[in-house]
């Protein structure tokens, strides 16, 4: 920690507008890192008319403290499949009185709906605003992307309800 410190001090005398950044990113990292998270993700079966959502609750980015999987009939647009999970994982901290600070998906164009004042008369609009109002339980939370490579759990989960569909 002290030798880290001391090239955050060597950079920040050297090169303050650089450091400042890195600086941020830091404490960004740091505040992510023990912070309760919920994570979601879907899977869509076309073949079979199956979606299967996913989700885990961790304290930071690795330590899973719960999760859960749900098959939904109907396999629509992706977008629109990740937006369930996304309405279904909120309900599901709800429910099980978690309380996510960071709510990660990895659909950018979702997260960025949602985090907008974006609308139109879509059904894609309503399942946002019904989004938005759940996610109004959570005042200090914020929604995140987080690219699918580190969203592997939740999706695993996804993809494991429709497999045990299949098997059954």
């Amino acid at each position: 920690m002290w030798k880290s410190l001391f090239i955050i001090i060597y950079r920040i005398t050297m090169k303050p507008n650089k450091t400042i950044l890195v600086v941020n990113r830091v404490q960004s990292q740091d505040s992510q890192e023990d912070s309760p998270s919920l994570f979601v993700n879907a899977a869509l079966d076309h073949k079979h008319g199956l979606t299967g959502i996913g989700f885990t609750f961790n304290i930071g980015h690795h330590r899973i403290v719960a999760s859960q999987n749900r098959l939904m009939t109907g396999a629509s647009t992706p977008i629109f499949a990740e937006g369930q999970a996304l309405l279904q994982g909120i309900s599901w901290c709800i429910n099980s009185q978690l309380q996510p600070k960071f709510i990660f998906s990895d659909c950018l164009n979702l997260v960025t709906k949602v985090n907008s004042d974006w609308q139109d008369l879509s059904a894609l609009s309503g399942l946002v605003s019904r989004i938005r109002l759940l996610f109004s339980n959570f005042p200090e939370a914020s929604l995140k992307y987080l690219p699918r490579q580190f969203n592997a759990d939740a999706y695993c989960l996804a993809k494991e309800a429709i497999r045990l569909r299949e098997e059954a």
